[in-house]
């Protein structure tokens, strides 16, 4: 079955979404790909002046992609994209491709994106000397960018080398207050502190300086309310370059949205818990987790899930699976509410973020064991949105 356009090609486009950010990655020599493991096709990016984008994006299905490796590569670009599927990152490869002007080398590296409307694995190529040492720094750049293009709530501002603003999306444009995008391109980052802020524009000058990647928080007023916080990273790509600059990530931090999220999950007819995984501590519950499983406020952040809910066994099984896949797509277990009730529930996890973070969100569906299915079907497809959502 063919990927629709609008999910591979369109999730390609939004991480290389205008001239100036394409134009970054070709100063650095880097390339994206995405792979569809369940349509099984390939998407890359081509630098293409012509293009109002600056590049093109080809797809082909990974039978006719495998052609353009020379025999003993296609197996190892084959492991990159495994890799990355079970362990969430690979290693980076050096593989061999045929191209128009003779065969030319390249390292390869993959990363599992979750929370997209289809699942993906994207990754970056660079083109290299065969007998250079293989780029350590790309998992590195991988991260980076994609944590400025994968997440739709990212505000981005984008500058030249010398800290000229070159483009501000539409949610860096809302999150700071500016009306007009043409309020601050064409402008030195640096002059703009009553646009971006003080703090921001000192960093955007010390970057400058001592051209090392950063990271940060800002304290935003609001005409209404609170001010909010905002998260920030501070990317330099090839400031070396005539074509480098710096990219400006930033999103609200979860207290900032923090009351919203809980209005929803709220709303939600079926327990939904957080919890840390390394010490098994629950962190929240919606109404429907705190009612249905009788947990009380006080218990929250210090009951375990395998205090009463869950067998240690069962945890430990779960915990086991998290680690190897990153996600369990929900299987039955016997939970024993706080009220005393026993009853099997259909427990969908995931982490929330980076893995690393260790916090990991439980979604639990009343089942019948006589026909194995969730007892309320209004919540069967509430999981997917969770992805989205922070958590303190």
């Amino acid at each position: 079955m063919s990927t629709e356009v609008n999910i591979l090609i369109r999730s390609m486009r939004q991480l290389v979404p205008n001239p100036e950010t394409s134009a970054i990655l070709t100063a650095m020599g880097v390339s994206y790909w995405a792979y569809d493991p369940v349509a099984e096709e390939l998407c890359w990016q081509r630098s293409d002046p012509t293009s109002v984008r600056g590049y093109r994006l080809a797809k082909l299905s990974i039978q006719r992609a495998l052609q353009y490796y020379i025999q003993r590569d296609r197996t190892r670009f084959l492991k990159v994209i495994s890799n990355a599927v079970e362990h969430g990152l690979s290693q980076t490869t050096r593989v061999t491709m045929k191209t128009d002007g003779g065969h030319k080398s390249y390292d390869l590296v993959a990363s599992r994106i979750s929370g997209k409307p289809a699942f993906l694995i994207i990754g970056l190529m660079k083109e290299c000397a065969p007998e250079a040492p293989v780029n350590a720094e790309l998992p590195d750049i991988l991260q980076n960018l994609s944590n400025v293009f994968i997440s739709n709530a990212s505000a981005v501002l984008i500058t030249d080398n010398k800290g000229v603003v070159q483009s501000a999306n539409r949610q860096f444009l809302k999150l700071f207050g500016i009306s007009n995008a043409k309020q601050v391109v064409g402008r030195d980052a640096r002059t703009i502190p009553n646009y971006i802020g003080k703090k921001l524009a000192g960093s955007f000058a010390e970057m400058l300086r001592s051209r090392l990647a950063s990271k940060g928080t800002l304290k935003l007023p609001q005409t209404v309310g609170d001010p909010v916080e905002v998260l920030y990273d501070l990317h330099p790509m090839a400031l070396d370059d005539p074509n480098g600059g710096i990219i400006f990530a930033g999103e609200l931090a979860a207290n900032s949205v923090e009351i919203s999220a809980n209005e929803v999950l709220d709303a939600v007819p079926t327990p939904i818990l957080v919890a840390d995984l390394d010490t098994r501590r629950i962190k929240y519950a919606n109404k429907a987790g705190r009612g249905e499983l009788g947990l009380s406020a006080k218990q929250i952040g210090t009951e375990r899930l395998s205090d009463t809910l869950m067998s240690a066994n069962d945890v430990r099984d779960l915990t086991l699976v998290l680690d190897k896949v990153g996600w369990d797509a929900g299987r039955v277990w016997q939970v024993q509410s706080h009220i005393g009730l026993k009853r099997h529930y259909r427990i969908r996890t995931c982490f929330i973020g980076k893995q690393s973070s260790r916090q990991i969100v439980l979604e639990f569906l009343p089942v019948r064991l006589e026909k194995d299915k969730p007892g309320n079907e209004k919540a069967q497809n509430f999981f997917s949105r969770l992805l989205d959502m922070s958590f303190n």
